[in-house]
């Protein structure tokens, strides 16, 4: 039906072309910020002269499908506990952390700072464009099954491509804050207090990230879609502003790298 010309038609008429520019626009205004997001750590935090940052990026892509996989199966069962909405975000943020943990503790490539925060913002970036792009087309699976497009399928693809854009931007932003905490803990401190920051790091990406899931995407998206737009952008600009960029300065001016 996506490959159709523009005299094919869709349940009710809807033209498939209009299906594929909203695909289209899901990856480009999905991947974006993301790629954007990518750009700025760069700019910050220099891994020149470490050798690995090639191979961290293919384990980030490869774990972040992984996660995403996982978050997948994991989140359905997970919202049926006390306490709902609030699992995925602990879900997601131990799932991305995982695998960069993992390597950090075993390997002596990875108890790099700079390497494990990229490993962490690729995996967590790359969740959250599959996480996006496989939304929006489960949104639209009920009409590329035949069924009838409702009056405004439009206007609703076009607002859940929004809130997808506003929402997957807080995946890496999210993670890459807690990465660098525990990073930097396991490099300056005592191996207790070193896990207590790293749980602390934790448990705060998980608190961030449930606030959006079980407030912003859930109760006031239900009052008010423009209304949760609108926070949604606030709170990734705060989130931006008050939890990842102090923690890439941070990593920023640790210059003594373990390699």
């Amino acid at each position: 039906m996506l490959s159709g010309g523009r005299e094919a038609t869709v349940g009710d008429g809807l033209p498939p072309y209009s299906l594929v520019v909203v695909v289209l626009a899901a990856i480009i205004g999905i991947g974006v910020p993301l790629v954007a997001i990518a750009w700025y750590f760069r700019q910050k935090v220099s891994l020149t002269g470490h050798p690995h940052r090639v191979q961290a990026l293919w384990i980030g892509l490869a774990w972040g499908t992984i996660a995403m996989l996982l978050a997948g199966a994991l989140n359905g069962p997970a919202t049926m506990l006390p306490g709902g909405a609030i699992w995925p975000g602990l879900v997601e943020e131990f799932l991305k952390l995982l695998l960069p943990v993992v390597l950090l503790l075993a390997s002596r490539t990875y108890r790099s700072p700079r390497l494990g925060a990229w490993l962490v913002l690729v995996a967590a970036a790359w969740l959250g464009f599959l996480e996006g792009v496989s939304y929006i087309i489960t949104s639209l699976d009920p009409i590329l099954d035949g069924g009838p497009a409702p009056s405004d399928a439009p206007f609703v693809m076009m607002m859940d491509i929004v809130v997808r854009i506003i929402a997957e931007v807080s995946h890496p932003v999210i993670t890459v804050g807690a990465a660098v905490i525990i990073w930097l803990a396991a490099k300056h401190l005592p191996t207790g207090r070193a896990i207590g920051f790293g749980v602390i790091a934790y448990l705060g990406a998980a608190a961030i990230h449930g606030l959006n899931d079980a407030v912003l995407d859930g109760p006031v998206r239900d009052w008010s879609v423009p209304a949760s737009i609108v926070l949604e952008a606030v709170y990734v600009v705060a989130v931006f502003a008050f939890w990842f960029r102090p923690q890439v300065l941070r990593l920023q001016r640790d210059r003594i790298d373990a390699r």
